[in-house]
């Protein structure tokens, strides 16, 4: 029974968001196309034919290598291409199942092409979750339809043995990989060595106290030194084991247990002890040079990124940390004093450059309205000056770099084809000046200017990555010699040498190039990791330099210097011997660009349904709740249209509704249709009069009296969410309008004033916010405003419902104290009935009390929440608490309106109040990745002199 009881619970806070994982919208003018193959099909806008007949190939060749050592071969699968969007990403889900792959290539991706680094990774999920659903009972799928894996997939399987196995597999059959990759092994070694091994816990689901490596990082560790120690089969046993054991509690701990004697927490600890001692070991021999820290001593775990010195005295840096809104910053080296110069929005990866004074970056700017679409904005700012240009590139821009003359500049760009160039723009006017790409479409990386008509930057073919450079005058490229030097990033041209970051010693160390005698030395080696020189005119360079702390600032002159002969090639002895236990690497070499499979169009019009979960609960799409009842789910494969149908128990009113609602996210405008059935309960003021035998009244008493009635409701909703983000701030206004058409029956307890009959109404509501971006450890943004205003009435009909008018304005301020908050809220409604049912509230009630009927309500609160203490505290394996917080607030409200029963229609004009804390705890149970909010809230009501407690809980599912 307590197993049962368990699943239920993991379910109730799971299945939500594993049928409604909607990770946005294409622009509707797309048409599609679809490949089909034996083992996938391709769904991609009509423009990427010759790219998706590629990418088929590619995954079928990836089938058999990916699906090895897990000893199983899944079903087809259709993966979505989303050609469009500014983010570079892939993902796999089961709710319903689909692959979805981002095609745009970033700029920090290691020397193998984008989508072949998909299809490995990819795949692999594709493979463990098949493989599950294969294992599982089929009363699961019976009960649950395909949310029952997702399910269980999520419930049982952590994040870092879902990422890890993947990340592995991208590493072993494959000649790079992240498991090649220093920056992404470096953060576990340096918080180790200089810190210390985290518990398991917090190694997993993370902290607010300390910067915690990610779940892809921990797996990839934790996976492939179990394989290596215990041999491959150890994860498909695991997976085996939670497929056929879905009801025991721990099914994945046990697998672990039988196959090494050591369940997860163990196997943790164990494997990274192993690593410590090997890790300390190579430290100790590390001998640092004379150098120089430059930047200032933190609290909290900072990092400094993309440097430039100013002048002699003065650098320019990129701050981000724990308690930091990422922003560039001006630093006295002198004094150690900081300036913030701005916070821009959020800029693409490896994309910020200096020249002089200036400072050039690329900026994600998204869609207005398709969260799978957008471009690139080009920033320009002075540092001393603050003045600030902008330019719009014609793609997707990543990498800019302003020309000496500051007239121009160069951005690697890629089209929404997935044709990639190295693209000039002039500053002034915004247009295009020139434009290269290479025969074999190559990618290009972190360009620099050599002189006004020579561009140099790292270009990635199918033998890995290269230095080259390009002459504008004639677009012939000329690769550098001796340059194929493994992961190679952040060129930067001093004189005659070109210095950069390469991987080829197993380390991001310091290089040299010189460009005329073709010499390449290594000028620094770190403990751990160096990323973006900086070269000062006297001849010192500077470094981010990686801690447990983060990257620092040091400064040093170089001294020695090192042949690149001499210096030994790193090896990956761990990525190897992962290696050594698959079939082989996938040679994508062999792909026959001749030949073609048969595309079709992919009729979106004939793909609205797709059918796939069902539940005996009633699942809310919107809320991300559940309530007793029943539902039938569907989500088709673009993501544009989602149903629900069901029956639901209202817990609160004790009464049950029929349901049904469709939303279409296809066109510009959101439609959603809704219709619900079923009986409804609430409450009114009652006064009872006592007459004596004169008939005199003698007393009154005003109660709270309970009602129900029959309700039938269909609603037609339209609303256009607009995402005008942009720079610091988060955007969205939101004009909505909405018809209700009820009717509505009386029972035996409704009030004789309640008019049955069928209601027609119409809503309109305008919503904005803009939100400054927070820091990891803030509760509420430091700055920033919502707004939002409805009118509700009932046109054209006979039974008036009256009419609602209401304003709400929130406010958000810093507080006292770094992290904490102040929210300010008021709210104004206005609202008219000519019977006992009307509209329902729009603004807020103080909170403790219990909402009543009102004709006018005035609003007032005030917030300030404030962070107590980072515990990362492990009770027994079932909570783990990592923030306590508190928010203290005082609530007020004045209430207008009148009384039902009487002689005569008795006001109130009434002012109400609350007083009280919240104690909010951000905590993880039963180690599940998505974290919660749980607390308490303890409300003093002055007018009734009484105390009232309420229980919160809320989970956050952004972070699967």
């Amino acid at each position: 029974m307590k197993k049962l009881l368990l699943l239920f619970l993991v379910f109730a806070t799971y299945v939500a968001q594993a049928q409604y994982f909607d990770t946005g919208q294409d622009p509707a003018s797309l048409k599609w196309r679809q490949i089909n193959t034996t083992n996938f099909q391709l769904i991609y806008p009509d423009y990427y034919e010759n790219q998706a007949q590629v990418l088929a190939q590619k995954l079928e060749m990836v089938y058999d290598f990916g699906s090895y050592s897990l000893k199983y071969k899944p079903g087809k699968i259709s993966v979505i291409l989303h050609t469009q969007t500014v983010q570079s990403n892939g993902l796999v889900a089961y709710a319903p199942k689909r692959s979805e792959f981002y095609t745009t290539p970033h700029q920090g991706i290691y020397p193998q092409d984008w989508l072949e680094q998909l299809a490995l990774h990819e795949f692999r999920h594709v493979v463990q979750i098949d493989k599950l659903n294969a294992e599982l009972p089929k009363i699961i799928e019976a009960v649950l339809g395909e949310q029952g894996t997702a399910l269980v997939f999520g419930a049982y399987l952590p994040w870092w043995f879902i990422e890890g196995d993947a990340v592995v597999t991208e590493t072993a059959l494959g000649n790079y990989g992240r498991g090649r990759f220093p920056s992404f092994l470096m953060e576990h070694q340096a918080q180790v060595v200089d810190n210390k091994t985290f518990s398991y816990d917090k190694a997993y689901l993370g902290s607010f106290k300390d910067y915690v490596p990610n779940h892809y990082q921990l797996g990839y560790y934790l996976v492939a030194k179990s394989r290596e120690r215990y041999g491959s089969e150890i994860w498909e046993k695991a997976i085996k084991r939670v497929g056929t054991k879905p009801f025991s509690i721990t099914p994945f701990d046990k697998a672990l247990k039988l196959e090494t004697g050591l369940g997860k927490v163990q196997l943790y600890e164990s494997i990274f002890d192993s690593l410590a001692t090997e890790w300390k070991n190579t430290d100790a021999q590390f001998v640092e040079p004379s150098l120089t820290q430059l930047s200032q001593k933190n609290k909290t775990y900072t990092n400094y990124l993309y440097k430039h010195w100013l002048n002699i005295d003065e650098l320019i840096a990129y701050k981000t940390g724990l308690d930091v809104i990422p922003s560039f910053v001006r630093i006295n080296t002198k004094t150690g004093d900081e300036e913030r110069l701005i916070i821009p929005g959020s800029i693409f990866e490896e994309s910020v450059n200096f020249e002089g004074e200036w400072i050039v970056w690329a900026e994600k700017i998204p869609d207005v309205r398709w969260s799978h679409s957008g471009l690139s904005q080009i920033r320009i700012l002075n540092a001393n000056t603050k003045k600030m240009y902008s330019v719009s590139p014609e793609f997707k821009a990543f990498a800019p770099v302003l020309s000496p003359n500051l007239k121009e500049v160069a951005v690697v760009e890629t089209d929404f084809s997935s044709k990639n160039y190295l693209t000039v723009y002039d500053i002034s006017s915004g247009k295009m000046k020139y434009r290269f790409q290479t025969d074999n479409n190559n990618y290009f990386f972190s360009p620099v200017w050599l002189n006004p008509h020579e561009l140099i930057y790292v270009l990635l073919d199918e033998n890995g990555k290269h230095i080259a450079k390009v002459d504008l005058r004639n677009n012939e490229q000329t690769l550098l010699p001796g340059t194929e030097l493994g992961k190679i990033k952040q060129l930067k041209v001093a004189g005659n040498n070109l210095y950069f970051i390469s991987s080829y010693s197993g380390k991001n160390a310091l290089y040299v190039y010189d460009l005329f005698s073709s010499e390449i030395e290594q000028v620094y080696e770190p403990r751990f990791d160096v990323a973006y020189p900086a070269i000062n005119p006297k001849g010192t360079i500077a470094l981010s330099d990686y801690t447990g702390d983060g990257f620092r600032i040091i400064e040093f002159k170089p001294k020695k210097t090192m042949a690149l002969n001499e210096v030994i090639r790193g090896s990956w002895p761990l990525a190897n011997s992962m290696q050594q236990q698959e079939p082989g690497v996938v040679d994508f070499t062999r792909v026959d660009t001749t030949e073609v499979f048969v595309s079709q169009t992919y009729n979106k019009a004939k793909h609205l349904f797709n059918f796939h979960s069902w539940a005996p609960v009633f699942v809310d799409p919107d809320d991300y709740e559940f309530l007793p009842g029943v539902s039938l789910m569907s989500q088709n494969k673009l993501g544009t249209a989602f149903t629900t149908l069901g029956y639901k128990w209202d817990t609160s009113e004790k009464t049950g509704h029929f349901y049904g609602k469709y939303t279409y996210k296809g066109w510009f405008p959101v439609f959603d249709f809704e219709v619900t059935g079923g009986k409804r309960a609430s409450q009114y003021w009652l006064i009872r009069e006592y007459q004596n035998q004169e008939g005199q009244v003698v007393k009154r008493d005003t109660t709270l009296q309970d009602y129900k009635w029959n309700e039938t409701t269909f609603n037609a909703n339209m609303r256009i969410p607009l995402n005008l983000s942009q720079g610091a701030f988060s955007r969205l206004l939101q004009p909505e309008v909405e018809y209700q058409l009820a009717h509505y029956g009386k029972e035996q307890s409704t009030p004789d004033e309640f008019n049955s009959g069928n209601y027609q109404s119409l809503s309109y509501r305008l919503y904005y916010y803009q939100l400054l971006r927070k820091s990891h450890q803030d509760i509420y943004p430091n700055f920033g405003l919502a707004l939002e205003g409805n009118f509700r009435h009932s046109p054209w009909q006979s039974n008036e419902m009256g009419q609602l008018a209401a304003a709400a304005a929130t406010v958000y301020l810093p507080g006292l104290l770094k992290n904490h908050g102040i929210r300010l809220y008021g709210g104004l409604q206005d609202k008219s009935s000519g019977n006992l049912f009307g509209f329902s509230d729009a603004i807020r009630f103080p909170r403790g009390w219990t909402k009543i009927e009102t004709e006018q309500l005035q609003s007032l609160s005030l917030n300030y929440a404030l962070p107590l203490i980072n515990p990362d505290l492990s009770i027994g394996g079932i909570t783990y608490v990592r923030r306590i917080s508190a928010t203290l607030f005082a609530d007020y409200a004045n209430l207008q309106g009148g009384y039902h029963g009487g002689d005569a229609p008795t006001k109130f004009n009434v002012d109400i109040s609350s007083y009280g804390v919240e104690l909010l705890g951000d905590v993880n149970f039963f180690r599940f990745y998505a974290p919660v909010k749980i607390g308490v809230r303890a409300s003093y009501l002055k007018e009734l002199e009484d105390v009232g407690f309420d229980f919160l809980l809320s989970v956050d599912f952004n972070s699967l």
